[in-house]
């Protein structure tokens, strides 16, 4: 035996037998870790828990037919109509649908540069932390007409620091939401009933008392 072999089969017998306990904590160490990948991935899905990243715009799906384009010059040819199917997401990626759910809802859109929408937002939030909402009432803002230009930018900002509390759902950048719901003006609020139908359009800034009586039409029997 060479005198290089003795001394590798030396030092083999110095180091001794791998230790059994360092063996399996290594491969223990490595099943925690994949597992710990795995569950961060599942929970990562933007579609059911949200990205975690805040994002300001986003895609839309639409589905149904076009409302006609607001006027406040004579009757409102919406009104009977069905409210489009509006499928998006929130500020933080968790999936946001206004549809044909049976309950009657309240859809306002906003814009972050709009004075008329920084001046009722506050008003609308002190209403809903009055309690004075109703229970089988559901109530979304659509956050649209977003522009990095603008004053007031970026809208997940504002609302926070209001403290908005009504579910908000992303516009994309071409505002398709808004435009399929024929929006003119902002703020702008859609009344729908519990059949998923229009009973009523307004836009600009509307009273606490405009606003429940727009409710009224859509939550109270004929």
């Amino acid at each position: 035996m060479s005198s290089e072999s003795r001394a590798a089969l030396k030092a083999r017998r110095q180091r001794g037998p791998i230790d059994a306990r360092v063996l399996f904590g290594g491969l223990a160490g490595v099943i925690v870790a994949a597992f710990a990948l795995a569950i961060l991935l599942t929970s990562s899905d933007p579609k059911e828990a949200g990205t975690g990243l805040v994002v300001e715009t986003a895609d839309v799906s639409l589905s149904g037919d076009p409302l006609p384009a607001y006027s406040a010059e004579g009757s409102d040819r919406a009104l009977g109509q069905e409210l489009p199917s509006i499928k998006g997401q929130d500020f933080t990626g968790r999936r946001v649908s206004i549809t044909d759910d049976g309950r009657p809802k309240v859809v306002v859109f906003l814009a972050h540069w709009c004075p008329h929408c920084q001046a009722e937002v506050p008003v609308l939030q002190q209403w809903f932390d009055s309690g004075a909402t109703h229970g089988d009432l559901d109530v979304y803002s659509i956050v649209t007409a977003t522009d990095p230009a603008k004053p007031n930018y970026p809208p997940s900002d504002w609302l926070g620091a209001e403290g908005w509390t009504a579910r908000v759902l992303l516009d994309d950048e071409s505002s398709s939401a808004a435009t399929f719901a024929g929006v003119t003006s902002y703020p702008f609020f859609v009344f729908v009933d519990a059949e998923g139908r229009v009973q009523q359009r307004a836009a600009g800034e509307l009273p606490v008392a405009a606003i429940e009586a727009g409710i009224a039409k859509i939550t109270e029997p004929n």
